[in-house]
């Protein structure tokens, strides 16, 4: 049995304060796997004080994209791969013919043959260091678990300290329990990922598990996150020690190796969500892309189908669209995790967020595109000209009127003469002689006043439609 002696409550982690930091999108099979292993993580790994716990965490949701994934895909598009595994970026070196045509492949052959070119017998450098000699090797030992453990040779170094047969069968690690017993395994490692946290040095701690700087910037926002949701996470004070909690882990205790019975996907994400609350989320994220799902009602239909195919199509995603609700559980684990990658992707103006892109053209609102994809702006701006012009004359009008002695004599004369007309006294009546008292540059004046609204509302209609087409929202 392990020792949790010294664990203590402020040591504990709940599953609010995992989603704190992951965000909405955080599968439930994977937080629960974390709140259920943290005992033995503190004790195996030492996370025993908040800077330690804070980028243990950070590191994880970097890797998991917020506990969304547990494996790469390699349903990358032609510019992903480059910047990944491209020339300058990775021993692969992988071409821009070759990203594209990886990229044009079918959804089921991509991951393979990507995998096998940068990992396996297709890059002899990293076949040699992970040991990845076979011709699949290199697709078989992805990226998997909590902290991406990458190669035949590191699966075989985690199996080796899990007990997991993770080369013979490296699916293993692709399940929420295994998958953060190597997690927090691999932090523990000769103590170098503790001492870089005690140090607070993000760089440091993210070249040790990662290798590198990829995910640095998104690795800092969520360290951000779990500095703040573990505000009172302390060493245990003497006498504090949580026995109830503590006995029930062992280290002995045997790994849940079956799937969760329930889609990871079906949780409440939001409140105030509508209909499918995964669906509405996805709607709600898609939208901020710039991708128009239509209503956001948590719904499936047209709109919310053709906004998913151009952010999959776009993203390079090795996904089967679905047809209908039921079909898009199947695949909302993968959307989102790409959605959260897109909403962290640093760009190269060095704004954080990745849009739907755009062409020269219809980001420099061509009139003919504009035209062609928003036919309502040329009667708006037919109606905004009309309506403008008119108010400009009807306005100078009101001021001749005001300033024109012969309006007054002529004005005068029909108020001299009002005796001519039946006098029918009554409301009706009354209100007519206010409404006649009234000079007429104040009816001009008026109706300029609602010339221009018209003009106003005319001009915003063009002016959304215009950028509902200039930034790719509009197809």
């Amino acid at each position: 049995m392990l020792d949790l002696h010294g664990i203590s409550r402020s040591q504990t982690i709940t599953s609010a304060q995992l989603k704190a930091i992951a965000g909405a999108g955080a599968r439930a099979d994977l937080v629960a796997a974390i709140v259920r292993g943290w005992p033995t993580a503190v004790a195996k790994a030492n996370l025993t004080t908040r800077l330690r716990a804070a980028h243990f965490l950070a590191q994880i949701m970097t890797e998991t994209g917020g506990l969304q994934i547990l494996e790469e895909s390699g349903g990358y598009r032609a510019a992903r791969i480059l910047e990944i595994f491209g020339v300058g970026h990775h021993s692969a070196a992988v071409t821009e013919a070759e990203a594209r045509r990886i990229a044009a492949l079918p959804v089921t052959q991509r991951g393979p043959v990507l995998f096998n070119r940068v990992y396996g017998v297709g890059n002899p450098r990293k076949m040699r260091e992970f040991n990845n000699t076979g011709p699949n090797d290199g697709w078989l030992y992805r990226g998997g678990g909590m902290m991406q453990a990458t190669g035949k040779s590191n699966y075989a170094a985690m199996s080796k300290k899990t007990g997991l047969p993770l080369v013979e069968h490296p699916e293993l690690l692709h399940q929420p329990d295994s998958a953060f017993v190597a997690a927090y395994l691999e932090w523990a490692q000769g103590g170098r990922c503790n001492a870089a946290a005690d140090r607070d040095d993000v760089v440091a701690v993210r070249k040790i598990i990662n290798g590198g700087a990829n995910g640095l910037a998104e690795c800092r926002v969520y360290l951000t996150r779990a500095k703040k949701a573990l505000v009172d996470y302390a060493p245990a004070p003497a006498g504090d020690v949580d026995l109830d909690r503590a006995d029930e882990v062992a280290a002995d205790a045997p790994l849940a190796m079956d799937p969760p019975a329930a889609a990871p996907n079906v949780q409440p994400l939001d409140p105030d969500a509508r209909g499918d609350a995964v669906l509405y989320d996805v709607q709600r994220r898609l939208k901020a892309r710039r991708y128009s799902p239509g209503v956001l009602d948590g719904r499936w239909g047209s709109g919310t189908s053709g906004a998913l195919s151009g952010f999959v199509n776009d993203r390079g995603l090795a996904l089967v669209l679905p047809s209908s609700v039921d079909e898009f559980h199947g695949i909302a684990d993968q959307v989102r995790a790409e959605l959260a990658r897109a909403e962290t992707e640093i760009q190269p103006d060095g704004s954080i967020g990745w849009f739907r892109p755009v062409s020269a053209a219809r980001a420099g609102a061509d009139p003919k595109i504009v035209t062609q994809l928003a036919p309502e702006v040329v009667p708006a701006r037919r109606n905004f000209l009309v309506a403008l012009w008119s108010s400009i004359a009807a306005g100078a009008g009101a001021v001749w009127q005001t300033v024109s002695d012969s309006v007054t004599r002529a004005w005068d004369f029909f108020t001299d003469h009002r005796d001519v007309v039946d006098d029918h006294p009554g409301l009706v009546s009354t209100v007519w002689e206010h409404v006649t008292a009234l000079p007429s540059g104040v009816w001009l004046l008026l109706g300029a006043g609602g010339l221009a609204f018209i003009a106003y509302n005319s001009w915003r209609a063009i002016k959304t439609s215009t950028l509902a087409v200039t930034t790719g929202e509009r197809q």
